[in-house]
């Protein structure tokens, strides 16, 4: 027995000393590649050790892609080391006190259908699925990684990551140092940075402990830094990590979460990161947005067919300037140039030296043209409210600001939009429905109880007016901007005032009676009653035209005739002044306004203020000089409006 015990022994010493490691080449390649459905080729030698924890080499593996990815390989590296505890092994725990990869490339893609170029089939999935608990987890001693390379492409999400890769870590075989991972490349074309320190490998798998995390990544100028532990590791739960994200722009988070979200100013936000399930969850937020604070609480959930995105949000300052980007306002340094070819002082100069002045270039548009995010609204769902304590904005009486948003099924529902204007409130309900390409906007705005008086004093003209405006806006147009939308809108403009007050002066120069005004100017203004202020605008096609326009007080009755395109934002009125009262000195002429909507420009209608100069000339010919200012007298035969019907119209929106 002992004599065949030692040719056994024998034996085995021979097999082992004789044995060629690259005999299983072949095998290996044949397992992996029937298994997997992928080519694979080992060029290089494969190796091994005869021991309790012997040592295993790879060198040169590759392994192909699937066959629409566009990386030709899925993984390759040109040398891999593991060592195996196999006396863990026979205790049914997997240990690998040390891994080594040079030069390791991994190339994960992801189709539109949401198919990935890791899925090999059921089986396999079921037999490499991840491990669904953290003491499932291989222990690993020292992990090294050497010169990597990641490839992510996903076209469902819009990402593009290609990484360097290298690992740091502690050289002792018990995995007790902090795991240390280093990443750099590009992500959509941006550069990328990505620094992620953990607890030790022995506590990823062993503790009981919440795992501490630390990732710190830069994408372009956007930053995101996430700190603090995690109770499972593994299934990424348990979550209790302080995140905080700065950068120029919300929109860009979404190359790096997915997530699409609105254009915004700059901005540095911080919050307490949760999850349960499938929904993340951001709360305690707090920080700015440009020059407004914003706080409150953002979920995702991304077990839904379609991603869905709720948020409670507040402000106690909100700048205006911050949420022309929602409404469709570029950023100001992305808008059209305001600015003409030459300055004044330049074309003075040009002048003076005997050059020609250059001309004015195009005026700017007004209307808000940044497009519609209409893909971002067909693939998320959202329930959004919204509080702001105040709104700055120059020149423009504002107070407290509401929103509720609703998107569902490709319909962005503003309902109710709530806006604190000059003492009075606007309450708008808005629908987009961007279900087809001609995206449909409905406006539905009601003005309610405006205080003439704040928009004047705003304006610097204080004790210049007052009275209660109100009004409702009802608009349908098409086109993915504010811009098309109320260019090619159809519907109606309508506000009224009564029982207000104006200054006497502002009606006298409205209607250019120099006398009247010179008399208030000297003496003092005066408050006239306004007996109604009342404009009814039919809209087609972005073109506003006047069904009732007048304004009218105890000595002088104003309407308007004309047009205003919404379209080519030009403005085409005509302003009548019709007086009550006999007036010394009065050159009763149109004004006309005219221009685009920035660089409107005002002047009298030359026609009948020189048919009354003509007039003055004869008399002051055929009688005496003094005769003369005859031509200028007005009769004021100007009979009252009938205000109560007007109003009755206007607020039953039927036309005159």
């Amino acid at each position: 027995m002992a004599g065949g015990l030692a040719v056994l022994l024998v034996a085995l010493v021979a097999v082992a000393a004789l044995f060629d490691w690259n005999w299983l080449r072949n095998p290996a390649q044949s397992f992996i590649t029937a298994t997997t459905g992928r080519q694979t080729v080992i060029n290089g030698r494969l190796d091994g050790e005869w021991s309790l924890t012997p040592r295993f080499v790879v060198e040169d593996f590759h392994m192909a892609n699937a066959e629409w990815a566009k990386e030709k390989e899925l993984v390759s590296f040109e040398r891999a080391e593991i060592v195996v505890d196999l006396r863990e092994m026979l205790r049914g725990r997997t240990v690998l006190p040390e891994i080594k990869l040079v030069k390791p490339r991994v190339a994960l893609e992801r189709r539109a259908d949401g198919e990935g170029n890791w899925t090999f089939g059921v089986k396999v999935a079921k037999d490499v699925a991840a491990p669904e608990d953290r003491t499932e987890m291989p222990l690993i001693g020292r992990l090294r990684i050497e010169d990597g390379r990641f490839l992510y492409r996903d076209e469902k999400v819009g990402v593009d990551i290609d990484a360097e890769v290298a690992t740091v870590v502690g050289a002792n075989s018990e995995g007790r140092d902090r795991v240390r991972l280093g990443g750099r490349g590009t992500m959509h074309g941006e550069a990328f940075r990505l620094r992620m320190t953990g607890g030790s490998l022995l506590s990823l798998r062993e503790s009981e402990e919440p795992y501490p995390l630390t990732i710190e990544m830069v994408v372009g100028e956007t930053r995101g830094r996430i700190s603090g532990t995690l109770a499972d590791p593994i299934k990424f739960e348990g979550l209790d990590l302080d995140i905080a994200l700065s950068g120029p722009d919300l929109a860009r988070l979404q190359i790096i979460t997915g997530v699409p979200l609105p254009m915004t100013p700059p901005y540095d936000l911080k919050g307490r990161l949760h999850r349960d399930g499938a929904v993340w969850r951001i709360e305690t937020m707090a920080g700015r947005v440009g020059n407004s604070d914003l706080g409150g609480m953002i979920e995702i959930d991304t077990g839904r067919e379609r991603l869905y995105l709720e948020a409670d949000l507040r402000s106690k300052v909100l700048d205006y300037r911050d949420i022309g980007p929602l409404v469709g306002l570029r950023p100001e340094e992305e808008r059209p140039p305001n600015t003409d070819a030459m300055t004044e002082n330049q074309k003075a100069a040009a002048q003076k030296a005997g050059k020609p002045a250059a001309d004015k270039g195009p005026p700017p548009r007004v209307l808000p043209d940044a497009p519609l995010a209409v893909e971002q609204i067909r693939e998320v769902d959202a329930k959004v409210k919204f509080h702001g304590d105040k709104v700055e904005a120059p020149n423009t009486p504002l107070s407290a600001v509401d929103l509720d948003l609703l998107l569902e099924n490709s319909v962005l529902h503003l309902r109710p939009l709530k806006l604190g204007v000059a003492g009075g409130q606007v309450n708008a309900d808005i629908r987009i429905d961007a279900r087809s390409d001609a995206v449909l906007t409905q406006y539905d705005v009601k003005l309610n109880k405006f205080r003439l008086e704040r928009f004047l004093e705003s304006a610097g003209l204080k004790d210049s007016g007052s009275g209660e405006i109100s009004g409702r806006i009802q608009l349908v147009g098409y086109g993915d901007t504010v811009q098309k939308s109320l260019g090619s809108a159809n519907g109606q403009i309508r506000m009224a005032m009564e029982n207000g007050s104006l200054s006497n002066l502002a009606m006298e120069l409205v209607g250019l009676d120099v006398g009247q005004a010179a008399l208030f100017w000297a003496g003092g203004d005066k408050q006239i009653p306004l007996r109604c202020f009342v404009t009814d605008f039919n809209v087609e096609q972005g073109l506003m035209t006047p069904r009732v326009f007048v304004l009218d007080t105890t000595d002088t009755t104003v309407t308007a005739e004309g047009s205003i395109s919404l379209t080519q934002e030009l403005l085409g009125l005509k302003i009548k002044a019709h007086p009550k009262d006999p007036s010394l000195l009065a050159a009763r002429t149109p004004i006309n306004i005219k221009g685009a909507f920035s660089r409107p420009s005002i002047g009298v209608d030359a026609g009948p203020l020189a048919a009354r100069g003509a007039g003055a000339v004869a008399l002051g010919v055929l009688l005496t000089p003094l005769a003369s200012i005859l031509a200028f007298i007005e009769p004021g035969l100007e009979s009252d409006s009938d205000c109560a019907a007007l109003l009755k119209q206007v607020q039953s929106g039927r036309p005159g």
